[in-house]
């Protein structure tokens, strides 16, 4: 029998993974053969769930068993999403981003606050160029796909499917309103990347090269526009359109890590990404709590620049522009 914070943990999670159109009662009710009274009153809590059951939603929506029954005591539980090519592909981890953003978006009351040591990675799906670097990079040296072994980027490798989903992401994200946290290394990582497979051979041309820095340095100064509307617009959009529904913050405090707090209806839940794009998730109240709070202090120290602080958000942006070389064909 799974007890009832368990079951009210499992049963989040799954709805995190249902596109917003789909019934969870109904999907219970098929997955477990009951009817559809007896899978609203498991989702409710008022029928315990047995192991069996447990088990059987566990392996349909590949979560841990293991981790939902160590709910105890001191210990947090994660929920990992690890990418491979074999069993969880790129494409499938970004639906199920796309989903996850889907049921965000279908609540009254959310909120994103997203503390970021890079551009944070939603930005990448903005212009073709950059994406289409960022999904070479990781096809070949996160995940070391085969298809890709010995290629030289071009930017046909970005499949039109993948971009599509990107931009769809992207809106989404944009819908939502945020809050973001960056401090003055953001850009560092990629523009090494950029940097080591010129070095290594990876471009055919320096015109390739000169593309992807352009396509980064628009992107820059699309996100420092945002910063001046106070909202999330994409290229060619009007931002007067546009509801307030950003702040960005200038952190000189720490340098954290890529971490992203979403609330819905007053609920918290807490991605911590790692190796560069897996990420693990927990709802743990008391955890989540201790996070909010760091994030809070952290937004009270730092320097807001949206909608205000016209000089801080130059400098903070132009400090960012200039890491960027201006013309790699002169280097």
């Amino acid at each position: 029998m799974v007890t009832n914070n368990i079951q009210d943990h499992l049963f989040q999670q799954i709805r995190e993974k249902l596109p917003p159109s789909a019934s969870l009662a109904d999907v219970i009710s098929d997955l477990l053969h009951v009817s559809t009274d007896s899978a609203y009153r498991r989702i409710r809590g008022e029928t315990p769930l047995v192991l069996e059951e447990a088990a059987v939603l566990c392996k349909q929506f590949s979560l841990s068993l293991d981790t939902l029954l160590s709910l105890k005591g001191s210990a947090v539980t994660f929920i990992p999403t690890q990418l491979n090519n074999d069993h969880y592909t790129f494409e499938q981890y970004l639906k199920d981003i796309l989903t996850s953003f889907q049921y965000i978006d279908s609540h009254q009351q959310k909120n994103i606050i997203y503390l970021t040591k890079d551009v944070p990675l939603f930005y990448h799906f903005m212009l073709r160029p950059l994406f289409a670097f960022r999904y070479f990079f990781w096809m070949k040296s996160i995940l070391q796909h085969p298809d890709f072994i010995g290629l030289k980027f071009s930017m046909d490798y970005l499949p039109s499917h993948i971009e599509r989903t990107g931009q769809e992401i992207l809106k989404l994200y944009n819908n939502i309103p945020t809050t973001e946290i960056w401090n003055t290394e953001c850009v560092n990582s990629v523009i090494g990347q950029i940097a080591y497979y010129r070095e290594a051979g990876y471009f055919h041309s320096e015109e390739d090269v000169e593309t992807i820095y352009d396509a980064l340095r628009k992107t820059l100064e699309h996100l420092k526009t945002q910063a001046e509307y106070g909202c999330k617009f994409l290229p060619g959009e009007n931002p007067l359109s546009k509801k307030n529904n950003y702040s960005l913050f200038y952190n000189r405090v720490v340098l954290g890590d890529n971490t992203i707090m979403v609330e819905t209806d007053g609920k918290r839940t807490l991605y911590l990404i790692y190796d560069i794009l897996n990420y693990m998730a927990t709802q743990d109240t008391k955890f989540c709590q201790e996070v909010y709070t760091k994030m809070q202090m952290l937004i009270k120290r730092g320097t807001i620049i949206s909608n205000v602080s016209e000089k801080q958000r130059s400098v903070f942006f132009n400090i960012l522009l200039r890491k960027i070389p201006s013309r790699v064909l002169n280097t």
